[in-house]
Parts: C-alpha cells; sequence; structure tokens
C-alpha cells in the first residue's frame, strides 16, 4: 500500500488511464448540496492566499495496467469530473474564444477522455457503474436535451455546475487554475496483498452515510476480482435486490436471527454479518450469495413481494402482512426451510400460519402488545426440534409448544379473548378494517373486498336529542363506554356512511341495513332499540365467530419427560456410556448444566480452585497428580482457570476416578459432589 498527498489533477493525469467504479459500489449520490460545497471551496481559494484545499480521500486498486478501481472516493471523483466537462462544455460553445482558451478547452478534454484510443467503449476515462454510466455518456453527446430531460444526480449536478459557470465572474482559467489546487489523499493499494475493505473501514469518508446493503454488497464483491464481481453482481446480487426490494436491511436482519438464533438490533446487521460469514462461510463469497438467495426468495414470498404457488399461503401470509406482525418472520424462515424440504405438508404450514395469526390478534386484544414475543419465534424452531419425533408430530408439538407458555408469552385462552373482544374500543386500534374484513368474510362464498368502504357507527358518534332519549339517563355513560366497541360497528359504502351520520336507528334500517348485502349488517333492523344491551348481545354473536377465525390451538401431544438418575463421588457404577445433566456442589447450592464429561470436570476443577486454591496449588505439584497439570505436556489441554489447565483427553471413569482424588487431596468431601445421569431406558 503507498500513500501519497497529490493534486487531484495529477491523479486525472494520462490519457490511458482509465478509472472503473465497480458494480458493488452504491449508485452516484451527491446532491446540488455537495456541489454547492465544492464550489464554495473553490471560490475560498479565490479570496485567499491558501495554495491548496484538501479536497479528501481516494483509494483504488490498479486492476490492469493504469486502469484503476476505486474502492472510496468515487463521489468526489465522479463530481470532479463532472465539473470539468462543464467547464469544457462551457468553452466549446463560447463563441470568439481567445488562444487561450481554445487550448485550456483540449487540456480540459484531456481528463475526460482517451482521444487515442481505438475502442469508444473505453474512450470516456471514467466508468461509473450501473445506469449512471449512461447518464455519465450522455453529457458528452451533442444534444442538450439528453442532459436534462431525465432527472439523475449526475445530469442535476452537471446542469448545476453548467449555470454556476455560465453565471460567475470568474474567468474559465481562473476556475482551472482552482481546481489544480484541489488535494487528495492517494492510497494505492495491491491486490492480494492489501485488504480493501479493512481500509474502506477504517477510512473517516465524508459524503452520504452508506447504508446496511451498500456495505454488505462491498464486503460480499470489494476484495474479488473484477470479471468475478460482475459475475457474481449479475448472478445473485441483482435477483437478491428483486427479490426483497427495499427490505433489505429487515430481510438481512431476520436472515441472521434465524440462522444464529439470537436478536440482533437493527444498528448491528453489518457487523454480525461479517462474524456470521467468516465462521459459517469461510469467506465464500459465492456459498453466502447462494444462501442469501435462497431465503431471499422466501422472505419475498412471506412479505408478499412474491407469491407462493399455494394460493391459500398466499391468503394466510397476506392476512398475516396486514397485522405488521414481524416478530414472527425468523420462525418463518425455518417453516418455509422445511417446506422445501419435505419435512412440512402445505397443509401443515398453512395450520402453523393460521395458529400464529390467532396468536399475533389475540395477544393485540388481551395484552394490547407483543412484548416477549421476539425470543418465543426466535428459539421456538430450535425448541420443537428438540423433540426426537419432531418430524412426525410437528403441529402438535409447535401447539404443545405455544400452549407451555406463560407470562408474556402466555396464548391468550377464549374467554380471556371473548371478553377483551366485547369491550375493548376496536375502532381506535390499527387493526380495525381487519377484523371487520375477516368477520365479514368469513364462510363466506364471495369474499368482498372491503377498500372502498367505511366504518358506521350505528350509535352515532355524535348524540341526537333524539338517541339521548332512546338511551335513556346514562346516555352519557352508554356512549362513552360502547361508541367503539365491535358490538356497534358495521360497515357501508362512503356515500351511504355519509348519509346515515346521526340518523335514528329506524332510519338506518330503512336506508341501508335492510338491504344490504353485507353481512355484518344481515338481521340489524331486528333490534328495533338500540342500547347497551343490544350492542353487548351483538358484541357476543361476532366473538363466537372471532373464536373460530382466531382459534386457541389444541393438542394431544405428551411430553417426552427425561428423568435423571442422581449420584455422587462415592458411587462405584460404571458411567461409561452415559451423558451428565448437571454438577452440584454444597448440597446442592451451587449447580451448574453439563453437556460432556468434560464439562464436569472443568466445573470441579474449578470450584475446588475458587474455594481451596492453595490446597489445589499443592495437588498440582502432586507427584502422582501433576502430569495431569502441566499444559506443556497435555494432549487435550481444558482451561478451568485463568491459565490453569488439566487434561480432557480422558475417559469417563478416568474423570472420575480422577475428580476423586483430587478432592481427597485438597480435603474436600466426594458425597459433596453430586451429579445428574440421563437416566437409562429399560433399566431394572
Amino acid at each position: 500500500m503507498q500513500v501519497k498527498e497529490i493534486p487531484i489533477y495529477q491523479f486525472l493525469e494520462g490519457s490511458d488511464k482509465r478509472f472503473i467504479i465497480p458494480v458493488y459500489q452504491r449508485d452516484y449520490s451527491w446532491t446540488k448540496k455537495n456541489c454547492q460545497k465544492l464550489w464554495d471551496d473553490m471560490l475560498i481559494l479565490a479570496n485567499s492566499q491558501r495554495p491548496d484545499h484538501f479536497l479528501g480521500t481516494i483509494v483504488g486498486i490498479v486492476s490492469n495496467y493504469a486502469e484503476y478501481v476505486i474502492i472510496d472516493g468515487q463521489q468526489r471523483l465522479t463530481t470532479i469530473s463532472i465539473f470539468l466537462l462543464s467547464l469544457h462544455n462551457f468553452l466549446k460553445n463560447k463563441i470568439d474564444k481567445s488562444e487561450e482558451e481554445n487550448r485550456l478547452e483540449s487540456q480540459l478534454l484531456e481528463f475526460l477522455i482517451d482521444k487515442y484510443s481505438k475502442d469508444q467503449a473505453r474512450r470516456i476515462r471514467l466508468k461509473p457503474n450501473k445506469q449512471d454510466e449512461v447518464f455519465f455518456n450522455n453529457l458528452f453527446k451533442d444534444s442538450e436535451a439528453k442532459k436534462s430531460e431525465i432527472s439523475s444526480n449526475i445530469i442535476n449536478n452537471y446542469n448545476f455546475f453548467s449555470e454556476k459557470i455560465h453565471n460567475c465572474e470568474i474567468a474559465p482559467q481562473d476556475l482551472f487554475n482552482y481546481f489544480r489546487k484541489l488535494k487528495i489523499i492517494l492510497i494505492d493499494l495491491v491486490r492480494g496483498i492489501d485488504d480493501p475493505q479493512l481500509i474502506f473501514e477504517s477510512l473517516n469518508s465524508t459524503g452520504v452515510d452508506l447504508e446496511s446493503s451498500d456495505l454488505i454488497r462491498n464486503y460480499i464483491l470489494m476484495d474479488l476480482e473484477p470479471e468475478k464481481q460482475e459475475q457474481f453482481y449479475q448472478k445473485y446480487w441483482l435477483e437478491i435486490e428483486k427479490l426483497v426490494e427495499d427490505e433489505f436491511e429487515i430481510f438481512v436482519q431476520n436472515y441472521l436471527i434465524f440462522k444464529n438464533k439470537s436478536w440482533i438490533k437493527s444498528d448491528d446487521v453489518y457487523e454480525n454479518f461479517k462474524k456470521f460469514v467468516k465462521e459459517n462461510f469461510a469467506q465464500d463469497k459465492e456459498k453466502i450469495l447462494q444462501d442469501l438467495i435462497y431465503y431471499a426468495k422466501i422472505f419475498s414470498i412471506i412479505f408478499q413481494i412474491t407469491k407462493h404457488k399455494n394460493t391459500e399461503i398466499n391468503n394466510c401470509l397476506k392476512r398475516f402482512c396486514e397485522l405488521d406482525f414481524s416478530v414472527a418472520v425468523p420462525y418463518f424462515l425455518d417453516i418455509f426451510t422445511d417446506l422445501d424440504l419435505g419435512i412440512l405438508s402445505e397443509e401443515n404450514v398453512i395450520k402453523i400460519i393460521k395458529t400464529i395469526e390467532s396468536l399475533a390478534f389475540r395477544k393485540n386484544f388481551v395484552d394490547n402488545t407483543s412484548q416477549g414475543l421476539n425470543k418465543l419465534f426466535i428459539t421456538l424452531a430450535k425448541e420443537i426440534k428438540k423433540e426426537k419425533d419432531w418430524q412426525e408430530n410437528y403441529l402438535d408439538i409447535f401447539n404443545f409448544i405455544l400452549l407451555s407458555k406463560s407470562g408474556s408469552t402466555k396464548f391468550p385462552t377464549d374467554d380471556d379473548f371473548e371478553n377483551a373482544f366485547i369491550n375493548k374500543e376496536v375502532y381506535k386500534t390499527k387493526n380495525k378494517f381487519y377484523l371487520l374484513s375477516a368477520i365479514e368474510n368469513y364462510k363466506s362464498a364471495f369474499k368482498i373486498e372491503i377498500d372502498d368502504l367505511e366504518i358506521e357507527h350505528i350509535m352515532p358518534q355524535n348524540l341526537t336529542r333524539d338517541w339521548q332519549q332512546k338511551l335513556g339517563e346514562n346516555y352519557a355513560e352508554i356512549h362513552k363506554k360502547y361508541l367503539h366497541t365491535i358490538g356497534n360497528l358495521t360497515l357501508t359504502t362512503s356515500r351511504q356512511n355519509k348519509v346515515l351520520s346521526n340518523l335514528p336507528k329506524e332510519e338506518k334500517d330503512k336506508i341501508d341495513f335492510q338491504t344490504s348485502k353485507l353481512k355484518l349488517n344481515f338481521r340489524l333492523e331486528e333490534n328495533k332499540i338500540w342500547n347497551d344491551k343490544t350492542i353487548v348481545e351483538r358484541a357476543k354473536i361476532l366473538a363466537l365467530e372471532a373464536k373460530q377465525i382466531w382459534q386457541y390451538p389444541k393438542t394431544n401431544y405428551k411430553k417426552i419427560v427425561i428423568e435423571d438418575e442422581i449420584f455422587d463421588l462415592t458411587s462405584e457404577d460404571d458411567f461409561s456410556n452415559r451423558k451428565p445433566m448437571w454438577i452440584s456442589f454444597e448440597g446442592g447450592n451451587v449447580r451448574i448444566e453439563l453437556k460432556h464429561w468434560r464439562d464436569f470436570l472443568r466445573e470441579l476443577c474449578g470450584f475446588l480452585w475458587e474455594i481451596l486454591p492453595d490446597e489445589f496449588e499443592t495437588v498440582m505439584k502432586n507427584r502422582e497428580l501433576k502430569n495431569y497439570f502441566d499444559k506443556n505436556n497435555l494432549r487435550t489441554p481444558l482451561e478451568f482457570a485463568k491459565d490453569k489447565f488439566i487434561e480432557a483427553n480422558l475417559s469417563t471413569n478416568h474423570i472420575l476416578n480422577l475428580a476423586q482424588k483430587v478432592c481427597e487431596s485438597v480435603g474436600y468431601y466426594q458425597e459433596e459432589v453430586r451429579f445428574g445421569l440421563i437416566k437409562e431406558k429399560n433399566k431394572n
């Protein structure tokens, strides 16, 4: 890597040089505001004795001879090129140019094109990425219309500089001289030696902040050869962007949560993504792209950007999206993977989505929150798959686990749901149209689209004297308590809604309810008296349907409880091929979960070292035992305290025998070391 401070014109000099903005770079994003800052900086040079002005950093890798791939600095490099082209075209169109201006016009063009190139595609020396290249190349054509008819940052900024140059009183030669005073820090990298991504991230670059999608795209493609960059960009990246549209950050966040089974904040997506790729894909960029595109397809189906071939699955997902219950997305990635693998049937996936919809909707009604459900859906698939028979009994286990939850993750019961359903002020909730649409279309042969319908309060929002009299002396209390509840709400057209307004109930019946084709309005005219009792009665009827739409799950699953047998270090049993569950000390006051026998050894030694350090130090020097603690001679050293190690490459019985000797040597009662093992099946 070479770092040097040079005027930017020296970097641009040399007609054989080309500057390539690689495909992984974002589009040109500087606006007129950024260009105004550059223009003001040059004017400062005009009004001061300063010899130069620092423009920023440009980082590049020389790919071929004199061909720079720009890693960082494309915004300022492109902007400077636009400024030079604006100045050149101003001189080109000027009448009665001086000899000096003719020379300057030619000199400016040399910064922009290779006039000796036989390859027209390489003639323009700056090659922006994506559609920016089309806009930039159009600026070299004579038609002014092509410079202004389409809106882009490149065209807008060209017009900005053209206007500034045309209207200012500074001579073109002076403007060019100010340009020559702009300095950059040029960092030349060597491919295969320098880490462009690390350098890119460490630079405190000015300009527009990069989004997670930009950073991840750079991370994946930056250190690849240009041919691979183009290949992977076209084959994978464009397809991923198409699948997830504007939800890239949300997609990657949920992808990482699903993969890692732990919560990740949106601000930490990029750093966690890098760590995940290093640990799981060994920096194989094509494999991570293949995995991303696989899950982007699932994500796209979940969010209804694309459609699943099964119509009922699409309908379920559409309702799910209306609820905005995004905490379940990591779990959805898991079930759709299992669907793709043939582990889950489409029928079961439909039932699972409907159950999650029921949980989400009931929680919203009963608790007004989905708090606590993040962790549930992050670990739900893992919890299901702990059961040995999960593939055969997936749906039953799924329901069993949901029904076993308590506290903030408890599945609201029918009684809880019905009580909230009757009394909640539905009209004030964000899901009111979702609710009314679901009830309207439940078991209906012809589905009604309610987009053009409005919510009608049967007892109106503003009570007339007639309504007050019919409600009785407690009209104010009744109005406050029941106005926005489900029993008092229905649907009607926008036109009818305005007509019905505050009319008496019998008038509303004649105008709309008697002839309405909406199921919600059936038999409304039969209730001649409309008060708190009829509102509650109607709410109870609707609640019966609601409990059928958003059902409480059922399960016949009986969880197999694995019992453990308890032993202590005085036991003489043979524990070969047995798995430890936990170890405890001090009469059970200290209990630690275990996975392996080496964990048993580490926790025992760590505990004894902590409470009896001097005695344990003596054990480590004991002639019989010291070889178990000599780090330099251990085959499999296991650290049990800071810089303290013990041999872990031992059989089960050898570990227990060693544990007995260590306890005896430090003077700790072997009976106090208790441990649990999984109970052997079919053991008499």
